[in-house]
């Protein structure tokens, strides 16, 4: 059951994913936030950003992700926020970004994972608790086929764990944007 948020929704998500991930960080190095702000994206308090704050986020993630965000906002999705079964997770695809598809000929998500699992571990790789932003995929129509365009490393880590009997079985939470038109973005 797909419930309809807004592109804010999204937004949203995808800046929390990528401000607190590690990886990220020398690309926001330079992103002069507000003090107020930073204080609480560092402590994690995402539920006290004021409204103007958040546009602060969304204006800088738009930024850093414009080569993604640019085209495929102009087909303007409609956004869909809901659970899947880690089976589904398996099937989606993944983006044409060359490095990846390089890797992983065959675009399917679970490929991917299988070709970047590290040394073998008897801990889950997947830590639900302390994940940050909720994976957005795109579509043409509600029931797929998806195509992953944010949240590679958690839906991976959760696909790694699954292979390995380590997963927790719980849906994987999603946001989904649908547009008839998603074939005409450059990274499908």
């Amino acid at each position: 059951m797909w419930t309809e948020v807004g592109e804010r929704r999204m937004l949203r998500s995808w800046a929390m994913a990528e401000v607190t991930n590690p990886r990220w960080a020398s690309n926001l190095a330079g992103v002069e936030w507000p003090s107020m702000l930073k204080a609480k994206m560092d402590a994690g308090d995402w539920v006290a950003l004021t409204e103007a704050e958040w546009a602060i986020v969304e204006d800088v993630i738009s930024q850093l992700r414009a080569p993604l965000l640019g085209g495929l906002l102009q087909l303007g999705p409609r956004w869909y926020e809901s659970e899947l079964p880690i089976e589904t997770v398996a099937q989606i695809r993944i983006m044409a970004y060359p490095p990846f598809v390089a890797k992983v000929p065959s675009r399917r998500l679970m490929d991917l994972a299988e070709a970047e699992r590290g040394a073998s571990s008897s801990a889950p790789e997947f830590l639900r608790a302390s994940m940050v932003g909720t994976p957005i995929a795109v579509a043409p129509i509600i029931v797929g086929p998806f195509t992953l365009v944010e949240g590679y490393t958690r839906c991976c880590r959760a696909l790694r764990d699954w292979s390995s009997g380590r997963f927790d079985g719980l849906p994987i939470p999603m946001l989904l944007g649908v547009t008839e038109r998603i074939g005409e973005w450059r990274w499908m």
